[in-house]
């Protein structure tokens, strides 16, 4: 949970009222300082968030703090918190269009179902693409302790801070090219600390158009209205 404690140390004086959240079927919206976004993952049974109907109104500073949380429903919270209290930074540009031209040739291990995983797969000279739950030529996670050292390439998605999983993979990635990305995304130089060496998130560049989308149920990248995909990289 280091790269969580050292992001809400980061936005430590920053803190802002908790102006709108919507916490949709596949994405949560919250509006504070900014507007952040993260995944939603469900966790297992019926569920309610804690406060639920008093949000609004309240410390994104403490919002943020539930990124701690073990609860993958109130972590993906925390971290849409968490989010809109870092300023969008970075260049425009979508590093998912970019992904097979960078896999060529290389050893490249995908954490996350992309819909670029194909092409990803046919440009690489090996590749290993990981699931929670896998599908026909996905392995489960576990495998990471395995594929990843031996990768010149690590994708993966920024949900592995819901589930406290990014540290440990940036970790096995030390000899990597290491890319972080999607609308989860913190798009701040303390993940370069942690091993990092792309981030690819977003700018929300219309909330009501992004809150819109959240609310009716949009689950794909494409489809999120409001935002404009951004990039940040870090020579070493």
């Amino acid at each position: 949970m280091r790269i969580v404690e050292d992001l809400l140390a980061e936005v430590a004086g920053r803190d802002h009222p908790v102006r709108r959240v919507v916490l949709g079927l596949h994405w949560i919206a919250v509006e504070s300082r900014h507007v952040g976004m993260a995944h939603v993952f469900r966790p297992p049974g019926k569920y309610e968030i804690e406060d639920s109907g008093k949000l609004v109104g309240m410390s994104a500073l403490a919002l943020a703090r539930r990124a701690l949380s073990w609860n993958p429903l109130e972590a993906g919270l925390g971290l849409a918190a968490l989010n809109s209290l870092i300023p969008a930074q970075g260049q425009p540009g979508n590093v998912f269009e970019r992904l097979p031209e960078m896999a060529q040739g290389r050893r490249v291990t995908v954490i996350g179902r992309f819909p670029c995983n194909d092409a990803v797969r046919e440009a690489a000279a090996e590749s290993w693409f990981l699931e929670m739950e896998p599908r026909r030529g996905e392995l489960p996670p576990p495998a990471c302790e395995v594929v990843i050292p031996r990768s010149d390439i690590l994708v993966v998605t920024a949900t592995a801070l819901i589930n406290h999983t990014l540290p440990r993979l940036l970790e096995l990635a030390a000899h990597a090219r290491a890319i972080v990305l999607g609308p989860s995304t913190p798009m701040s130089a303390t993940l370069f600390r942690h091993g990092a060496d792309v981030l690819a998130g977003v700018h929300v560049a219309d909330t009501d158009a992004l809150f819109q989308s959240v609310a009716e149920g949009v689950k794909s990248f494409k489809k999120l209205a409001g935002i404009e995909p951004l990039a940040m990289e870090v020579s070493r």
